[in-house]
């Protein structure tokens, strides 16, 4: 039944959410670093409409009471990192819990959760949830094939730093895939545990959710996957950073034609993903082949095609890393 009431009252609030990333895109094309999940813990009440109201100790904490919704929350053993039925959670437990970054006004805020711990003894050192934002791997001499990694350094969307050597324990949530430190880059979600003198003992990698990722510098050198593209990135005070649509494309598997009734046309195999024409309509392409309009700018100077970092981003389902 609680179940039921989290993912009924989850539809109710994401109507109400206020979700300031959206807010920023709208107001300007080159978004904001992804900003990640946010930590909230604290005794655990279960309200009538199903919510879950979190509650710590302290008060100069601005998340100090926040009440959780959501409709597929991921529930975890603190300790094990095996799932948990979260309607086995009781009033009094302590939990930690991660959340997307959109949160109601109101007081307390109310925040959609991605992943709560639960079953957490007492002084016990709780994994933390993560989402990488940019990595910066071992120097490797230059051999082929290339030898694997014994440790790579990622820093989070939230400023920490962790260094994961090949002594931690990588495991896949929920497959029996090998994850390797290699696998570990931008836009990555990862639980860590760590040992008792602060190393990473173990990491929990959840499944990648993005079809690459995306970085440019503010001279305008754009990466895909890591890999400089032979186009630069143009920046402007009016329209923010515009990324050069087939540089990125192409780099990523995609085919890139120029149309004179719609402009750019990037195709995967037969499938349209969208069109973009300078100075006129951004449209996508959803996997039924229906057409939806994007918000951005794309102009075309010098040859190049360039469209709003935010807009391509969402229609090649790309991270942005840091």
């Amino acid at each position: 039944m609680k179940k039921r009431l989290l993912q009924c009252v989850s539809l109710l609030l994401c109507a109400a959410l206020l979700t300031l990333p959206a807010l920023a895109a709208e107001s300007e094309s080159a978004p904001a670093a992804n900003q990640g999940p946010v930590r909230v813990w604290g005794t655990l009440t279960w309200l009538e409409d199903g919510g879950m109201l979190v509650q710590n100790s302290n008060e100069n904490d601005p998340l100090h009471e926040v009440i959780l919704h959501g409709e597929s929350i991921l529930c975890l053993d603190a300790v094990t990192g095996e799932p948990m039925d979260i309607t086995s959670l009781k009033d009094g437990d302590t939990i930690y819990a991660w959340v997307g970054n959109a949160m109601t006004m109101s007081l307390p805020p109310q925040a959609t959760a991605i992943l709560v711990l639960g079953n957490i003894p007492a002084d016990y050192g709780v994994p933390q949830f993560y989402e990488i934002s940019s990595v910066t791997p071992q120097a490797m001499i230059a051999i082929y094939p290339d030898p694997a990694l014994t440790w790579t350094e990622v820093t989070a969307t939230d400023g920490t730093v962790l260094k994961i050597t090949d002594e931690a324990e990588l495991t896949p949530y929920l497959t029996k895939n090998i994850v390797r430190l290699e696998d570990l880059i931008p836009g990555t979600r990862i639980l860590v545990w760590k040992d008792m003198d602060g190393a990473v003992s173990r990491v929990m990698v959840f499944p990648y959710d993005y079809a690459g990722y995306v970085s440019w510098t503010e001279d305008g050198t754009v990466s895909v996957n890591g890999t400089v593209v032979n186009q630069k990135a143009k920046i402007t005070e009016t329209d923010g950073t515009l990324l050069p649509i087939r540089a990125v494309a192409e780099a990523l598997g995609y085919t890139v034609q120029w149309d004179a009734a719609r402009g750019a046309v990037v195709t995967q195999g037969e499938r349209t993903v969208f069109t973009a024409m300078p100075g006129g309509a951004i449209n996508g392409v959803d996997a039924d082949g229906q057409t939806y309009e994007v918000y951005g700018t794309c102009l075309k100077e010098a040859g190049v095609t360039y469209l709003s970092s935010a807009a391509l981003l969402s229609l090649l389902d790309l991270y942005h890393a840091a």
